[in-house]
């Protein structure tokens, strides 16, 4: 989980940046695309969309978006047969629709993530804390008993040290 914290959240990036780098995914999106549509003579969406999820998922503000627009512009030259029919457009639009959508649906799964890694960030730090607190609290007994021990009688002596001597090896485990 903190690897992907890494790839994912840590980004101080400018816009600039972080919009060229989105472009250049959504360039090898399209290059593979144009490849495909050579190879089968029938022209396609498929292979832009998953460069606007990753550009969407991987950066935040708008980068999706961006990453969308390009995938937009790309699928609409690649299927342009020569006019403006009915096909065109609707094929168009839905696919439009479809990219917006996915680069919503990546921020917003990129806003979840964030949520997810910070709070376990947070209850790792409470358990590390917890189990410091039960080792602190373990010590002070250990160290009453070990009084006691010395104040009591005999008796009272052997059977605290044994106690102490078990709870001192609880403790190092």
């Amino acid at each position: 989980m903190n690897s992907l914290y890494s790839l994912l959240l840590e980004h101080r990036l400018p816009s600039l940046v972080r919009y060229c780098i989105s472009a250049c995914i959504m360039v090898v999106c399209a290059v593979l695309q144009m490849a495909l549509q050579m190879q089968t003579g029938v022209p396609g969406y498929f292979l832009l969309l998953p460069g606007v999820f990753l550009s969407g998922l991987i950066f935040d503000r708008g980068s999706g978006i961006f990453a969308a627009f390009i995938a937009v512009s790309v699928g609409a030259y690649l299927s342009y047969g020569g006019g403006f029919a009915l096909n065109y457009l609707a094929a168009n639009v839905l696919f439009a629709i479809t990219a917006a959508g996915t680069a919503t649906i990546a921020e917003f799964q990129r806003a979840e993530l964030s949520r997810v890694m910070l709070a376990d960030k947070t209850k790792t730090l409470l358990l590390q804390e917890t189990a410091h607190r039960t080792k602190n609290n373990l010590t002070i007994l250990g160290g009453m008993i070990r009084l006691e021990a010395r104040h009591g009688g005999p008796d009272v002596a052997a059977a605290l040290e044994r106690d102490v001597f078990i709870r001192q090896h609880i403790l190092s485990f």
